[in-house]
């Protein structure tokens, strides 16, 4: 996103002086006979004496030269960024009716493609040169005061007020923002299976700054080489600019299609994904001369069709909508005619109009602080206070937001970018940003390290030592005073800040299998390896995560133990819908078809199959979902049955459908009974998880139901003994699977 125009017009720089950054140069081609001295008359030529015929003097003349003038401040282009943060704010506030107002981030790219190659083109036009010092230094103090300031605070109020729990996260997420790769490590984030409930960060909007970033990078080397290429020829490397513009645009747009496709956290965040937006703005920039001659009558059109494309898609997008693909063509494309309808030299068209007014101009010029500001606010506030996040708190904190907004812009943005010593020199300049980005990296080392939580957590949990219940009735007295705990125990294992960390040993090893995976791995045999005696875990994450129930359980009885679960895969034969992106979870099945031609090949012993109750189902009507499922599940036990000594089926745990367990406690570490109270954890899913018994019923098998494993008198509590007993939303931690192995034992069949 970039920082708002200065509310002031400025003029082109002369050749040879320093580009004037504080002017958004849109390019006017002026042909010529362009003086940059005064001609001379030749001394030698005689002069007329009386009644003498007048001569034309000899003049020297300079050769034909080219300009690229700017046109001075474009309030249209300053009205556009109001809409675009109003869009962004709207739909973070939960406003009804503007979910889609992530489109926002879109018109912001056009306009930083379209004002950041208008400046450099205009500096070739004029010097001959792209100074890459000099653009670095002025995107320097003109990004990363504000920016660097909104970082600095934000680590403050996290560590302050964030849980525990996801503290070291967002202190990492800290350091990408000031790296510049925070977009990225969000695309690794998000297509993480068991982040899928975590807490916001609250640096989630620094993706778009970090792809916005990556563009200052590489565009202005892309021109420099272009400008080599057509040996400093300015005209030449406008055409050549604009084909270079239209292959990223054909590129990238091509690439954001199928990778939405396939994975649309990765197209949504991802640099490569959202450069055609960019080049969008880079092509209309270059290609603005012609723009200017556009009729007023199809001015008004195009900025009446563009206004209205950014609007409809803020009003009608979902959280739903694949995007951003094709579908961000609608608001690109509207951003690229408003600001061509503003260009054209006929007149005003109503949309620019509009934008010009005073309304609009306030916001855009507090844009980019205000964009920066609102998104910790609204995650951060909440907690500040105590209380819940609501649509009338939100827009609370929006007042709030625009408040730190305009002393953002007077006491940050405008003094920085304004001051003499920086705007004279592109060392100071690029000074400036190394400072900025080094007093956030110190407030992040010095909150870590030197004032570290008091509950940052303990190393790894020792399994071997978890103490294990001894039968039915220990823990059925163990979950009763859960239910009365009141504060969570300084010896809680997994301790709260290590829970994020908290898997079986399968998933470090690569045992469980990520989305795109399909294929078996090797070496996911456990216990005793070399035993006669086969055992095979079959399952999503909740099957998986009673492995270190059946590890223990293996190791006592000289089991060979293999895994074999997969994210989001139910075991259940099934097609369902892909958690990462739209359209059916193909790996998923053809995963399930391994190993079923596994277990006809090893036939086991015995086959343990746990399973997720949610999930959906490809192409079934929600009526006909349950019925499918226990059709599913025969299918699968049929399967598994025909090749295995003996099945034993698991049945689902308990969820939570708001905030995790994990979370909840550390930011109420006294009053353990709130998260008992507010949403608490419980059998979910009912249709599928009755019509997975009917099958499992039906087949014969083994079936094993957990549920009196968590819950008690109508509760589930939390904690049990020191034990934390959910790692997130819908996952058992690793000591408490542990703490469960003698139950687990004695349900399953003797081998």
């Amino acid at each position: 996103m970039t920082s708002p125009q200065s509310p002031s017009p400025g003029f082109g720089p002369t050749a040879g002086t320093a580009l004037d950054e504080d002017t958004i140069h849109l390019p006017k081609i002026v042909s010529g006979p362009l003086s940059t001295v005064a001609p001379s008359v030749h001394a030698g030529m005689p002069k007329a004496g009386p009644g003498a015929q007048p001569r034309t003097p000899h003049v020297d003349r300079p050769p034909r030269k080219e300009r690229w003038d700017g046109i001075g401040f474009r309030p249209d282009i300053q009205g556009l960024r109001a809409v675009a943060v109003m869009l962004v704010l709207a739909s973070h506030a939960g406003l009804p009716f503007t979910e889609g107002g992530y489109v926002g981030v879109d018109v912001f790219f056009v306009l930083s493609g379209f004002l950041i190659t208008s400046l450099l083109v205009k500096e070739v036009f004029d010097t001959g040169k792209i100074s890459i010092a000099g653009f670095y230094a002025r995107r320097a103090r003109r990004i990363l005061p504000a920016a660097s300031a909104v970082t600095i605070v934000t680590v403050a109020a996290a560590w302050l007020w964030f849980p525990v729990t996801r503290l070291e996260e967002v202190m990492r997420d800290a350091l990408a923002v000031i790296a510049y790769y925070i977009n990225y490590r969000f695309v690794a984030q998000s297509t993480e299976y068991l982040n899928a409930d975590q807490m916001p960060s609250p640096f989630q909007q620094y993706w778009s700054l970090a792809v916005e970033e990556q563009f200052y990078l590489v565009w202005p080397l892309l021109l420099i080489a272009l400008l080599l290429a057509v040996r400093r020829a300015p005209r030449k490397l406008v055409v050549t600019g604009v084909i270079l513009s239209v292959v990223i645009f054909a590129v990238s747009l091509a690439a954001s299609v199928l990778i939405t496709e396939a994975s649309q956290p990765t197209a949504y965040y991802a640099g490569h994904t959202r450069a055609w937006e960019l080049a969008a703005g880079a092509f209309l920039a270059l290609t603005l001369p012609t723009w200017k001659r556009t009729p007023r009558a199809a001015a008004w059109i195009l900025g009446m069709a563009g206004f209205g494309m950014i609007i409809a898609s803020g009003l009608l997008y979902t959280e739903q909508t694949a995007f951003p693909g094709y579908t961000a063509l609608l608001p690109v494309m509207g951003t690229v005619l408003v600001i061509a309808a503003g260009t054209a030299e006929s007149g005003s068209n109503p949309v620019s109009s509009l934008l010009g007014t005073r309304p609009f101009q306030f916001v855009g010029k507090i844009s980019y602080s205000l964009y920066l500001w609102h998104w910790p606010i609204l995650i951060l506030g909440p907690l500040a206070l105590g209380i819940d996040s609501s649509l009338k708190l939100n827009l609370v904190l929006m007042v709030v937001a625009f408040a730190a907004a305009q002393l953002s812009y007077e006491y940050i943005e405008e003094p920085v970018r304004n001051w003499r010593p920086l705007r004279t020199s592109n060392l100071w300049g690029i000074a400036c940003g190394v400072v900025c980005s080094l007093l956030g990296v110190a407030m992040i080392v010095v909150l870590t390290n030197v004032f570290p939580k008091a509950d940052m957590g303990d190393e790894d949990v020792d399994l071997a030592a978890v103490e294990q219940v001894e039968n039915e009735d220990d823990l059925e007295e163990r979950l009763r005073e859960g239910l009365e705990t009141t504060t969570v125990p300084n010896d809680l294992k997994p301790a709260l800040a290590n829970t994020n960390a908290d898997r079986p040993v399968t998933y470090p090893a690569g045992c469980h299998l990520d989305f795109e995976v399909a294929e078996l791995p090797d070496d996911c045999a456990y216990g005793d390896t070399e035993s006669d005696t086969t055992v095979v875990l079959i399952g999503d994450s909740h099957g998986a995560q009673w492995f270190p129930a059946l590890e223990a359980i293996a190791s006592n009885n000289g089991w060979k133990l293999i895994s074999r679960t997969k994210s989001a895969c139910t075991p259940v034969s099934v097609r369902v819908e892909s958690t990462q992106h739209d359209g059916e979870y193909a790996e998923c099945w053809d995963w399930k078809q391994n190993v079923f031609d596994e277990v006809d090949e090893l036939r086991p012993d015995l086959v343990v199959i746990g399973s997720s109750d949610s999930t959906t189902l490809t192409g079934v009507p929600l009526d006909d979902a349950a019925g499918e499922w226990e059709s599913g599940w025969t299918a699968t036990l049929d399967r598994v049955t025909a090749a295995a000594g003996a099945v034993v089926t698991l049945t689902d745990t308990p969820w939570k459908t708001d905030e995790a367990a994990p979370d909840c406690l550390a930011l109420h570490t006294d009053s353990v009974q709130t998260c008992l109270e507010e949403d608490p954890y419980a059998i979910a899913h009912e249709d599928f998880r009755e019509a997975g018994l009917a099958a499992q019923g039906a087949a014969g098998v083994t079936v094993v139901d957990t549920a009196d494993w968590f819950c008690v008198e109508g509760g589930c509590p939390l904690i049990v003994g020191d034990l934390l007993v959910y790692r997130d939303g819908h996952h058992i931690s690793t000591p408490y699977a542990t703490s469960l192995s003698p139950l687990l034992a004695e349900r399953l069949p003797q081998l």
